[in-house]
């Protein structure tokens, strides 16, 4: 799993559902979450967000929210998935991404790329207290 440090700078919310903006560093990220968010602006969270859901490109494209740029710092190719390890913020990145596709992106280590994660594939991850 990839985490971020992150804080709280706003929530949108509706009966069900939360909109939350936070912060990484200076970088805005947005989260949908299927709860109501009673956290309070300022607070400090941990994002957290499977490998899988990393999509990465050559090129900015708009079609998520959250969309930033990184480092290629290794490219492990397999015979069906191949690992991608980026630098964002000094933080790894880790995507698995199907061999056939890291063809198709001309890529290699220590090229500048962009990552993106849908807000809906975003949790928070939350300490748990005992058992």
């Amino acid at each position: 799993m990839n985490t971020l440090p992150a804080t709280l700078t706003s929530v949108t919310a509706s009966e069900h559902l939360s909109l939350l903006t936070v912060l990484v560093g200076e970088d805005p990220f947005y989260l949908l979450l299927a709860q109501h968010c009673h956290e309070p602006i300022g607070t400090s969270l941990t994002l957290v967000f499977k490998e899988t859901e990393v999509i990465v490109t050559t090129t900015k494209t708009a079609t998520t929210a959250n969309i930033q740029r990184a480092l290629v710092r290794t490219i492990e190719q397999g015979k069906v998935l191949s690992q991608i390890t980026l630098i964002y913020q000094a933080t790894p990145i880790v995507t698995l991404v199907p061999t056939v596709t890291l063809a198709t992106l001309l890529i290699h280590e220590g090229d500048e790329v962009y990552w993106m994660v849908q807000p809906s594939e975003i949790s928070l991850l939350r300490e748990t207290h005992g058992i």
